[in-house]
This record gives C-alpha cells, structure tokens and sequence, in this order.
C-alpha cells in the first residue's frame, strides 16, 4: 500500500451508526448525533483496504480448487515458485479473461481456462522441447493429411510397434516398460521391429506393415 499512497489522501466515504452498546462505540455514537448514515472524510488507504481486503480470501478460495500439487525436495523457494507463484499466475490470468475484454469467448470455468492455457504452451513449444527425461510423442497439432512417410536417414525402433500413439507421453530413456516383469526366468522380450523409415512430421521411426501408420496417427 505504500507504493501507492503517500498517506495523506483522504475520501468521503458513507458509513453506518454503529449500533452496539460498547463503551468504545459511545465518542462515535455522539458524533453521528440522530444521523443513521453519515459522509466521513478518512485516510483513502485505509479505505482501499477495507474494499478490496477480500480479494485475497477469494484468490485462494479460487487456488483451492485447482491447486498444483508437485513434490519438491530441494529448498522451500522451489515450494513458492512452482507451488505458489503459479497457483497465483493461473488465477489471475483466469480472472482477467473473464473480467477483461479478451478477444477470444470468455472462460467461465478454471478447467477450460487451465485446458487452454496447456494446450497453447504445447502447441508453441513442443518443437524446441529438449527434454530428455518425459516428452510427447509426436506432433499431434498437424493434420495427419499432411504427415508423410519419408527416410530418416537413420535406423530405430518402430514407436507402433512398441504400442505408442501419437500424443502420448514417453521416456527416451525408459529401458523396460512400466510396471513389467524383471524376474530373471522370465524370456527376453522380442525386440521390436527397426526402420529406416517414418513420419516426418512427428520424427519417429514407423516400420513397413499396413496397421503401424494408422495405429500411431490414430486412424484405427
């Protein structure tokens, strides 16, 4: 509040004859006389808190009901900057669209809002991601009439054939999939099919059989 006031400015403003029987209400009491309601001239910052002190309560009633749970594990900074700061950034940017004049239809609901704001950063970024843990695989934004089936110049493991489709999220890393056997009586699973060839627009490797192409643009 200091940033903004100067602490002399000062505003009429209606207020009330309080009604209670308090020894510490009775000097206002008098100042009211017979007048119910009355313009008092008071401090503009202590009635710009008075307004807008509610604001707060709101905004976390509104990250409550969508609240980012990440672990953290290193240092509380990290719990205020993933934790608080974007709770605050997605409810405010929430609320100026549906207070502001947007030039798209206002959001009404936070999980719409949320929806949107995700699907635009993936369709903005996901090219240059360089994420080497999680990433999406493929490029689900470009209609599949315009994927082509080209040579990569290299040869890797046909993504169809490992049960992938485009959109979904998969590791580069991953050396065995989740929540599979590792008993060591178990056979060595079959390795799947290698191609030099695949979608230029998603950069993965599609092998030669009928069903890959349509099974990985989701065309089955």
């Amino acid at each position: 509040m200091s940033t903004v006031f100067k602490g002399n400015e000062r505003i009429e403003c209606k207020r009330k004859k309080p009604s209670t029987d308090r020894s510490r209400a009775r000097p206002i009491q008098r100042f009211f006389g017979d007048e119910t309601v009355k313009l008092i001239s008071i401090p503009t910052v202590a009635a710009e808190y008075n307004n807008e002190m509610n604001h707060v309560d709101r905004g976390d009633q509104l990250r409550s009901y969508h609240s980012y749970d990440h672990p953290v594990r290193r240092g509380a900074w990290q719990a205020l900057t993933w934790h608080f700061l974007l709770e605050v950034i997605l409810v405010n940017s929430y609320i100026l669209q549906l207070h502001g004049q947007p030039s798209w239809k206002r959001y009404t609901s936070q999980v719409e809002w949320r929806e949107r704001l995700y699907n635009d950063i993936f369709k903005a970024f996901h090219h240059d991601s360089q994420s080497r843990q999680r990433f999406r695989a493929g490029d689900e934004f470009t209609p599949v009439q315009q994927h082509n089936y080209v040579s990569r110049g290299k040869k890797s493991d046909c993504i169809p054939c490992q049960g992938l489709r485009v959109g979904e999220v998969r590791s580069k890393s991953q050396k065995r999939k989740p929540l599979a056997g590792v008993s060591g009586n178990r056979r060595r699973p079959r390795r799947p099919r290698q191609s030099w060839k695949g979608c230029d627009k998603c950069d993965v490797a599609i092998c030669n059989s009928k069903d890959c192409w349509d099974f990985y643009h989701r065309l089955i």
